[in-house]
């Protein structure tokens, strides 16, 4: 009999939480356990230690290399098709990943969850995993929503909240919030930038080049002339700046008066062409669809003073693909936003993942707020008996100083992540249900709306879209691709008369009709 083997896949969001020792040990502990009672033989393992938010992390790579190899095994008993992950959220949180890894072929044991995902698993079982990736991936943006909401917070007090241009460097303020002030060694050439280019006798690229010159190091690798140019229009250096589309007066110090920066953009005006291009009409489906022959953009234009038509922007009109009506886009589109409805039994699968989904992630939450309370008591424990130690005459008052503000420091970063935490999970059903509610009604909301508010639900559904032979063919946003595909294998699968206990989804059918997925 041949012995199962396996591959091991253990991840950490952070270093910080590498360094801590707990998860990662945790995890393949509990993996190789897992093992040991199956007879499972573990012959290998991949880490991470990277957030999995967004797809091309290196170990995840190398272990989906290490399936394709497999792949060409050619004793079937001896390849290796079976991975071992603590749960789903620990192998990924983005669409990407979960279709590349589905193309394999693995057998997914999410051993925490209790879970078993294969090829032949059943198509519902399939439907609501994918509905948990999707949420946790929500959940995630969430998160990311909070950590702006706190830059914005930044802002209102006359904080930069953002990386410190060149002249600056960010600094850990008195309030424990990170700030900028100037650098001695870079803000000398920034303000001689500034003087060079009020001038008008000196090109940008030039300004740039003596700078260089003098020591001054980009952060980037790019265009001199680009780096400097957003340099001489950031009214930062001035005294005040923009976040978000608000005008806000800053706390740090500037580096040039104001009659100089107002100096400078005059200069930059005055160098712009005053040329000011010719007013074209906005056709309701420009800069939407590509060209699926040549990959340039189709435009609109008015025949006969008022039939409006498609066309190819190709090289001296040498693409293939013919002038095509707007009503004929239009009507396609119809039929791909129709595409999105479902039925009741179908939306009371999905009302049911999306509940499960929610259990899961809120067990996910919770072990997140439990561990960042622990080392804030751990924390607290060290300060209590740091300050008994002082009493004692056991450190001294310097040292107590020094590391009692370096852990009160450690306690306000933990109290700021856990009341992210909070608040990214109270709009996570919600969010999740207004997102299907829009997809189901997308249909009848398209057919009633004028060209102008049809154009805003295609931005918002579409991220892009090529036409070629007379068909059109979308790439839907996330998640607007999952939902896509789930409703048009459901409708197939009742077109041919089958009967299931759950919407198709998972994989995707040989002939998708006119449907793409997103990367």
């Amino acid at each position: 009999m041949v012995k199962q083997t396996a591959v091991l896949y253990a991840r950490v969001s952070s270093e910080e939480q590498e360094k801590e020792g707990f998860s990662i040990p945790a995890q393949t502990k509990l993996l190789r356990n897992h093992a040991e009672q199956e007879g499972i033989e573990i012959v290998q393992e991949f880490q991470d230690v990277e957030t999995a938010k967004v797809p091309g992390r290196p170990g995840f790579n190398d272990m989906v290399r290490f399936f394709k190899q497999q792949s060409k095994v050619r004793n079937v008993e001896q390849r290796c098709r079976m991975l071992l992950v603590e749960k789903t959220d620990r192998l990924y949180r983005n669409l990407k990943d979960y279709v590349v890894l589905d193309d394999v072929d693995v057998d997914i044991h999410f051993v925490k969850e209790g879970v078993i995902l294969s090829p032949d698993s059943h198509s519902s079982e399939k439907f609501m995993h994918g509905i948990k990736v999707l949420m946790a991936k929500n959940y995630v943006d969430n998160l990311g929503e909070e950590v702006k909401k706190g830059m914005r917070e930044k802002a209102e007090q006359g904080i930069w909240p953002s990386k410190a241009p060149l002249g600056y460097r960010n600094v850990v303020g008195t309030n424990g919030k990170k700030i900028i002030e100037v650098d001695p060694e870079t803000a000398p050439i920034v303000q001689r930038i500034f003087e060079r280019y009020a001038t008008g006798r000196i090109a940008m690229a030039e300004v740039g080049r003596m700078a260089i010159d003098e020591g001054l190091s980009l952060k980037r690798d790019g265009n001199v002339a680009a780096v400097i140019q957003y340099t001489l229009r950031l009214p930062l250096y001035c005294g005040w700046f923009m976040w978000k589309g608000k005008k806000y007066e800053g706390t740090h110090t500037p580096l040039v008066t104001r009659e100089l920066w107002d100096r400078v953009q005059k200069v930059r005006g005055e160098r712009r062409t005053r040329k000011q291009r010719r007013a074209k009409r906005d056709f309701a489906f420009s800069r939407l669809i590509t060209c699926g022959h040549c990959g340039c953009a189709l435009v609109g234009e008015i025949k006969k003073g008022k039939y409006i038509y498609y066309r190819c922007t190709g090289y001296k009109g040498k693409c293939p693909e013919p002038y095509v009506r707007e009503e004929v886009v239009e009507q396609k589109f119809t039929e791909i936003v129709q595409s999105l409805t479902f039925d009741a039994e179908v939306l009371e699968w999905i009302q049911t993942a999306l509940r499960e989904s929610q259990g899961d992630q809120q067990r996910i939450h919770q072990e997140a707020l439990c561990r960042l309370q622990r080392e804030y008591n751990r924390l607290e424990k060290r300060l209590d008996a740091m300050y008994v130690d002082k009493l004692d005459g056991k450190v001294g008052g310097r040292f107590f100083d020094q590391k009692s503000a370096e852990w009160r420091e450690e306690q306000r970063v933990i109290e700021c992540s856990l009341s992210e935490h909070r608040k990214a999970s109270q709009s996570y059903m919600s969010e999740g249900a207004a997102i299907l509610e829009l997809a189901n009604k997308a249909g009848d909301l398209f057919a009633r709306q004028s060209s102008s508010e049809k154009r805003r639900l295609l931005d918002f559904l579409l991220s892009n879209c090529t036409w070629a032979n007379g068909e059109l063919s979308p790439v839907f946003r996330q998640p607007f691709d999952m939902i896509a595909v789930a409703a048009v294998a459901c409708a197939a699968e009742k077109a041919a008369g089958l009967r299931t206990n759950g919407p198709f989804l998972a994989r995707r059918p040989p002939q998708e009709p006119k449907l793409r997925q997103s990367g």
